[in-house]
């Protein structure tokens, strides 16, 4: 709050009409809409109010008087009663302050007293209050932006200045009066003359300015001055200054040092665009009406925005531009910015034919000196791809809402820490618990006991990996009814990677389990019954050799009958070890194993494969010595019985299928190629569970299983898919040491 100032001195029929008691005071009083009070100039406090005051401050008038003045400002009760002796001394006097409303709101308000005496020889302060809120706060945006140009000026590195109409310099930043090898405040109120020679003056200075406030066009040239670091060369670029009422106020230039290099001339264009492309090169759309509501200024993008050509809506009232739906809120937020003196934002659909779109705008008025609004700056940024996206998003939430309450499986949520935030219907049903028994780490206790302790100990080493979790578990409800379920749980990530909570999915498979039950019993049966047989022919096959002698072919497709039956007694046991492998619980027993007689030995096995399409199977072997690996012999035997197979059947009459061998850094690597390319649709799943295609007789188990033992084995295997019309698969498998001896 400033101090008070003396007014100046009323002439005395203006204070004859304002002495309190008279008719005239008093109706002008109790009508008025200007704040009005009385005060005791003694204590500071209020004797009466007028009817608007009451409704400035939102208390009652009956409460107004008798209030001490200090509970409406800020100003403490000394300093107030002082200001009211000032003001009784000089017959008057003027206070910025700041006013508190009752609902707490502090205003800015303009305060003019006067000291009066009433009928009963009393005296007191005619105080009049006027809200100066809006006003104060687009002084202090007018104080910033003054600021703003401020620090631009001096922070410039080209030397910027403007000159009036008598040549005189008005405005220089230190970048210009640095090349004059002056201070600023030896420049300003002076003329060029005073630091140009006559002829450089004539020709580049004062000549220029009156061509330019002449013809009212920016100057473009080139002059040679002689600074204090010595001779330099300068593109000077002036343009006129023109206020509202189009009258010439003087010259703005630009001095550009282009000594070092002529690239300068880009930079001269960038100071142009300075002065007079804003608009142009703006994507916001620009548009700019005076004090009377008629557009002076608008930007191409505003021309497309709003569908209208630019000379037809020039100087023409918003009604020219925009449709009468949307007038409406133009016009009032343009007035509303005008009488506030503050910017003004909403947002405005603006449909024409070929498009619709959603604007933010901002009304910003335009403030002179004297605090007049001189108009109104629009900016309109055009917001449909985001409108377009909260759109889409509310959409998307209530399919997402619609789709997990409606989930056929139990959907959950919990926080980074594994806490439950939220969980579907059908997680309630399986669980058999209400919501609030679920939340938090309560959600835990519907695992069963047994598969509890396992479930969690795997289920915190993912939250520490910030990793997904799988397990299979059974949930048991408060009645003791049990459900299989199998869960699944992902990281939820912000836009900086950073985790902030897991999705769950629980499914019911109750029935799954039960059917892979009753699948192991008949498996279990099914082998006890293959068993038989199989021992059957093996002594078949001992009783053919005994009962006399056979020739050649005999003996061949005898002991080819012996191996298929050990083969398939080998099947029998390895299905029982690939539950095994699956669950992580197979003991490997390896020995040395030659590779490549492993693949040499297999030969009978497929040949009415390879004989029925007439295929060659070669093996080649890099180098001399045997290539041997570490595994176990019925293992390595299915794993390239499977692929071969595979490779077999997908090959075209009369191909080959090609097997090399070679040892590389510790594994023993065979590379199966073959004719026949990986269909498209089990590429990405190839050695996935059932993952088969165009197979009548197909499982999809081969590959499947063949991984899982590759696996089992501590190797590896993988399908290269790089050509077009082949098949090529890479098997690597520990390599033995060369010198154990071979099984």
């Amino acid at each position: 709050m400033s101090a008070p100032q003396k007014p100046k001195p009323r002439p005395p029929a203006a204070a004859d009409q304002a002495t309190p008691g008279g008719n005239a005071f008093q109706t002008a009083f109790e009508a008025s809409l200007a704040v009005m009070y009385l005060l005791d100039p003694q204590t500071g406090v209020i004797l009466d109010a007028n009817p608007a005051a009451s409704a400035f401050y939102g208390i009652p008038r009956a409460e107004l008087a008798g209030l001490p003045l200090e509970t409406l400002s800020t100003l403490s009760l000394r300093k107030i009663k002082t200001i009211l002796a000032e003001i009784r001394k000089n017959g008057g006097g003027h206070v910025v302050s700041r006013h508190r409303l009752k609902s707490g709101e502090l205003r800015d308000v303009d305060i003019h007293a006067t000291p009066v005496v009433l009928p009963d020889r009393r005296e007191c302060v005619f105080t009049i209050v006027h809200d100066t809120t809006a006003r104060a706060q687009a002084e202090r945006a007018l104080r910033e932006r003054e600021s703003l140009l401020r620090a631009i000026l001096n922070s410039a590195g080209d030397g910027i200045g403007f000159k009036d109409k008598n040549h005189i310099y008005r405005e220089a930043n230190p970048a210009f009066c640095q090349l004059l090898g002056q201070t600023c405040k030896d420049v300003l109120g002076r003329k060029s003359s005073d630091f140009t020679d006559r002829h450089t003056n004539a020709k580049y200075s004062d000549e220029s300015d009156k061509l330019v406030m002449r013809t009212r066009q920016t100057l473009v040239y080139e002059s040679r001055y002689e600074c204090p670091e010595g001779s330099r060369i300068f593109s000077v670029n002036k343009a006129p200054v023109l206020d509202s009422q189009g009258d010439c106020l003087g010259v703005v230039f630009i001095a550009h040092d282009i000594t070092s290099q002529r690239a300068a001339e880009a930079a001269l264009r960038k100071s142009e665009g300075l002065l007079r492309a804003m608009l142009q090169s703006a994507q916001d759309s620009i548009y700019i009406t005076n004090a009377a509501g008629l557009l002076r200024e608008v930007n191409p993008a505003f021309c497309q925005l709003v569908d209208r050509q630019r000379e037809a809506i020039l100087g023409q009232p918003l009604s020219a531009a925009f449709e009468p739906g949307e007038l409406n809120i133009q016009q009032s937020t343009r007035r509303l910015a005008m009488e506030t003196q503050g910017p003004v934002n909403f947002t405005q659909r603006i449909k024409r034919p070929g498009h619709d779109a959603w604007v933010s705008v901002v009304k910003t008025p335009v403030i002179d000196d004297a605090g007049d609004c001189l108009g109104v700056v629009s900016m309109g940024r055009d917001i449909t791809s985001q409108k377009t996206g909260e759109i889409a998003l509310r959409e998307s939430e209530r399919r997402y809402s619609v789709l997990v309450h409606q989930s056929p499986v139990g959907v959950f949520e919990t926080d980074a820490k594994g806490r439950l935030t939220f969980a579907n219907d059908r997680m309630l049903r399986l669980t058999g618990r209400p919501m609030e028994q679920l939340l938090g780490t309560s959600w835990l206790a519907a695992i069963h006991l047994d598969d509890r302790q396992e479930f969690v100990r795997g289920w915190h080493s993912a939250l520490t990996a910030r990793r997904e979790f799988s397990a299979e578990v059974r949930l048991r409800s408060p009645r003791g009814a049990l459900t299989w379920v199998s869960t699944l749980m992902r990281p939820m990530r912000d836009a900086a990677s950073r985790v902030i909570g897991y999705l769950g999915a629980l499914s019911d498979i109750t029935e799954r389990k039960k059917a892979e039950s009753m699948r192991e019993d008949v498996e279990k049966v099914i082998r006890h019954d293959l068993k038989s047989p199989l021992t059957a022919m093996g002594t078949a096959a001992e009783l053919l050799e005994m009962l006399g002698p056979l020739n050649a072919e005999q003996t061949q497709v005898l002991a080819e009958l012996r191996a298929l039956a050990r083969r398939m007694q080998g099947l029998i046991g390895l299905s029982l070890d690939l539950r095994a492998m699956e669950s992580s619980q197979y003991a490997l027993e390896p020995v040395a194993l030659d590779l490549r007689a492993v693949l040499e030995a297999l030969r009978a096995e497929l040949r009415p494969l390879t004989d029925g399409k007439n295929l060659s199977l070669r093996v080649e072997l890099e180098g001399k010595k045997p290539l041997l690996v570490l595994g176990e012999r019925r293992l390595v035997d299915t794993v390239f019985v499977n692929l071969l197979k595979n490779a077999a059947e997908a090959s075209p009459e009369g191909g080959e299928i090609l097997v090399r061998l070679r040892r590389e850094k510790g594994f023993a690597v065979a590379t199966l190629h073959n004719q026949g390319a990986v269909p498209l649709d089990i590429r990405e799943r190839f050695f996935e569970k059932y993952a088969t295609s165009g197979k009548i007789q197909g499982t999809g188990l081969g590959t499947y299983s063949a991984r899982l033992m590759v696996r089992a084995l501590n190797g590896d295997i993988e399908l290269d898919t790089s050509e077009a019309e082949a098949t090529t698969l890479v098997v690597r498998l520990p390599a033995a040491d060369p010198k154990a001896p071979a099984s």
